[in-house]
């Protein structure tokens, strides 16, 4: 796996993102098993989700075992950034890359949503996946 695999996975993530494709989205993630599950916190969620229903859920709604989502994807966004600390950093063994920053979100009035971001990827079957994905609002100091 590169850097610019790893690059292109990002860009592919904000185009389902915007293209509201939850199937391709969802496509982007391993899964894994009970030995080595996804470890998936985003942004406007209350609970860590290990499996692919938890993540659906998220982005689309209507999970009655996860009641406070209302569907990331139905927010209407209309681009996604991603701003990088580093550029994604090769793992410790090569054995994947980790990435951290801020992404921001743009609905279709203009309105913007920063979130800070730390994900893992590796390489599973010639595809770039994504093994953790952590993301919650930026602080802001009190003015």
């Amino acid at each position: 796996m590169t850097k610019a695999e790893v690059i292109a996975a990002q860009r592919a993530w904000a185009k389902y993102v915007i293209e509201r494709d939850v199937e391709r989205l969802l496509d982007l993630y391993d899964f894994g098993g009970a030995e080595e599950p996804l470890l998936f916190k985003p942004t406007l969620a209350d609970v860590i989700r290990l499996d692919r229903a938890g993540a659906r859920s998220y982005f689309v709604g209507g999970n009655p075992d996860y009641p406070n989502d209302d569907g990331f994807l139905n927010r209407g966004w209309k681009n996604v950034e991603f701003q990088s600390a580093v550029g994604p950093v090769l793992k410790a063994g090569g054995l994947g890359y980790k990435d951290m920053g801020h992404y921001t979100f743009v609905d279709g009035d203009g309105n913007a949503t920063r979130a800070d971001y730390t994900f893992a990827y590796h390489k599973l079957n010639g595809r770039v996946l994504i093994s953790v994905h952590h993301s919650s609002l930026t602080w802001l100091p009190p003015v």
